[in-house]
């Protein structure tokens, strides 16, 4: 996993506005498997925590396969910035 320098300011601005550390990715449960979820939340007991450009990211384990070639960035869509995760691919059957 990467992370742009761009995508590193909005995080961190990001976490500091909504007192949390973290950056977590998990998994929701739909028809074809998991799907990715990704919030500003503390990590989880079983999650793992790596340090990507400086910010730390909790990956619920199961989730970690599909995230190993990704690389997070931010992007503007209608006035609005949010992050992307550049290189993944959804597990989609549906």
């Amino acid at each position: 996993m990467k992370m742009t320098n761009q995508a590193k300011e909005y995080l961190q601005e990001a976490m500091k506005a909504n007192d949390v550390s973290t950056l977590r990715f998990y998994g929701i449960a739909g028809c074809c498997g998991m799907n990715l979820g990704v919030a500003l939340q503390e990590a989880e007991t079983n999650d793992m925590v790596v340090e990507v450009n400086g910010v730390n990211i909790a990956i619920q384990p199961e989730m970690k396969e599909q995230l190993s070639d990704v690389t997070i960035d931010v992007e503007e869509e209608n006035g609005e910035m949010g992050i992307v995760l550049t290189g993944y691919n959804e597990n989609s059957c549906c």
